[in-house]
């Protein structure tokens, strides 16, 4: 691809070269209230740089926005990603035995569900 590109833009200078040499001549630009004399080939080159800026300057602060979306939905998807393997350790914990009783540690339980214990000799 890079050779077409090469060959391309080799076959675009070749062409404006022969155009400038071709049309050697200077014409008169006229401004209202002052006149130029310029080269021909120069005024077609401004005329194209002034068409070109706009156009790539839109370019630009479209891809810079694009650029800035893709930054902001990959680090969603870094998210999901590890929010999804935390799932997938927990989904394949080996389960609890079914006669076992599922007790957690007393210091995790509320302290509504302590339940006060009788006294001795009632």
């Amino acid at each position: 691809m890079n050779l077409v590109r090469t060959i391309l833009i080799v076959t675009v200078v070749v062409l404006l070269t022969l155009f400038a040499v071709a049309n050697d001549v200077h014409v008169a630009l006229n401004f209202g209230v002052a006149s130029y004399d310029v080269w021909l080939p120069l005024v077609i080159l401004v005329s194209f740089l002034a068409g070109l800026l706009p156009v790539w300057l839109s370019a630009s602060a479209q891809r810079l926005l694009l650029n800035r979306r893709v930054t902001k939905l990959q680090a969603a998807l870094d998210k999901s990603e590890a929010s999804l393997s935390q799932a997938k350790v927990e989904l394949l914990r080996p389960p609890v035995a079914a006669g076992a009783p599922v007790t957690a540690p007393k210091a995790e339980l509320p302290q509504a569900l302590h339940l006060p214990t009788p006294p001795a000799g009632a």
